[in-house]
């Protein structure tokens, strides 16, 4: 008796190509300039011919999110639209941030050093969209689906995922997104960590927001989890075959004065530190992900790397489509870009991370960002692209150009059929073979690689 594959197990592992992953960042409340982005996301993608009904969960393979975005990313991944995400979000973004616990309670002192807002209001709202979900839920899940916490107890970052043939998915199949959504929400000071039991020798767990971490924007670790095959997927690093989107919930410069920050009490670092992770860990994902890619939305880095569109990543190549959609939080480019006025003392409280009444004003942000740097062509197919301004073509992707037809010659080589996957290092760079390949010296003497289908369909072999 065979075991019957879901539809969501060979949307995972079928090979299909291109591969395409949607990554949403941590935020708090500032996700909400995020759905600005995906509402506009999914216009273009729905304006191209055959994809009229597609939602985001049918054209994207894996949806990532930390914290905030864990919220939006499982919205999407049932099934949602942006626009119902959106109404759901404002909502339960003004229930959860509209009080702190108040200070007369029990001590002054116990106030200071416990979180600052209760988990049950939003824990009311994630029952009221996902329910009973479970992780495993491979039919009411549509979509690849990762979500990403701190687990504290063990200093250690985890990512939850509902890739069937994945280490340690029997154990986690069974957490409710509820739950999982929580563990990745619990910024220190605003929420309690959220314990969970992941089974093994060390069942309980105490998980924190996933913004703790270097992958607050969680890109590169969507990067990680698609391609290396100890995450089971293993699907192909190319450029034409592999495409990232990524969206922020702003960004900008930041200072606290030096003597401000020397007499800090202790406890208030607990608000301090979240968001140093956070802004260090959005430019080094950046700043990667521009190096592995050719991408058309790539921005200065910083003053001495810049833009790394002359940088490459191993090798001269450039394995990744990477489209990344931000706003940048400051009075000169809310007035230049979008025509938004602001005062300096206003953007500062948009910047932060728990102002629920700043919602409506941070998804308008985003929607008219979005109107400038969401563009049709960024989800086009590209069949023949460009690289330092020369065309570039990957080896076996054939372009849609007017080749003819003409007859190899017949010049001696010399083979071997491998029986293990091999690499072989030329001028041009890295080749690799698998077992079964050939492994060829040529007419100079020189080693190449040759897929097995293509040698025994070119060359004949002599007595």
């Amino acid at each position: 008796m065979t075991n019957k594959v879901s539809h969501l197990e060979e949307k995972l592992y079928d090979g299909r190509k291109p591969r395409r992953i949607l990554a949403l960042d941590g935020g708090g409340i500032r996700g909400a300039l995020t759905l600005g982005f995906l509402e506009e996301i999914e216009r273009v993608i729905q304006a191209q011919p055959g994809n009229e009904d597609k939602l985001l969960c049918d054209y994207f393979d894996l949806i990532i999110g930390t914290s905030t975005g864990s919220i939006i990313a499982s919205g999407l991944a049932i099934g949602l639209t942006a626009r119902q995400i959106k109404d759901q979000y404002l909502t339960l973004g003004g229930t959860i941030f509209s009080k702190r616990r108040k200070p007369w309670l029990p001590g002054v002192l116990r106030y200071a050093l416990r979180a600052e807002y209760r988990h049950n209001r939003l824990v009311e709202g994630l029952e009221e969209t996902f329910g009973g979900t479970t992780l495993g839920d491979n039919e009411k899940i549509k979509t690849g689906l990762a979500i990403v916490a701190k687990r504290a107890d063990t200093f250690s970052t985890w990512v939850f995922n509902n890739f069937q043939r994945a280490p340690f998915y029997y154990r986690n199949k069974e957490l409710r997104l509820v739950d999982l959504i929580r563990a990745s929400t619990a910024a220190p000071s605003y929420f309690e960590p959220h314990i969970l039991n992941v089974g093994g020798s060390n069942p309980l767990g105490a998980f924190i927001d996933g913004g703790v971490s270097l992958a607050n924007n969680p890109s590169f670790q969507a990067l990680m989890l698609a391609s290396i095959k100890g995450y089971s997927l293993g699907w192909s690093l190319k450029e034409d075959d592999f495409m990232i989107v990524s969206v922020g919930t702003g960004t900008g410069t930041k200072q606290i004065a030096s003597q401000k920050l020397r007499r800090m009490p202790i406890f208030r670092w607990g608000k301090v530190i979240p968001n140093l992770f956070m802004e260090d860990a959005s430019y080094f994902n950046q700043a990667l992900l521009q190096w592995l890619s050719d991408s058309p939305t790539a921005i200065e880095i910083d003053r001495v790397v810049k833009d790394l569109r002359d940088d490459y990543f191993l090798l001269g190549l450039k394995p990744l489509n990477y489209v990344r959609y931000n706003v940048k939080m400051d009075v000169d480019y809310l007035q230049e870009e979008l025509g938004m006025e602001f005062t300096p003392a206003q953007v500062e409280h948009l910047r932060e991370m728990d102002k629920g009444e700043n919602r409506f004003t941070l998804a308008e942000i985003g929607e008219g960002a979005a109107r400038i740097q969401v563009k049709t062509e960024h989800f086009e197919p590209k069949p023949v692209k460009r690289q330092g301004g020369k065309l570039l073509f990957n080896t076996y992707d054939t372009p849609d150009l007017p080749f003819k037809k003409a007859v190899k010659k017949a010049i001696p080589i010399q083979y071997c059929k491998m029986d293990e996957p091999f690499l072989v290092n030329t001028l041009e760079g890295i080749h690799s073979g698998e077992a079964g390949d050939y492994l060829v010296i040529g007419t100079q003497g020189e080693l190449y690689p040759i897929k097995k289908d293509i040698f025994e369909k070119t060359y004949d072999a002599l007595p």
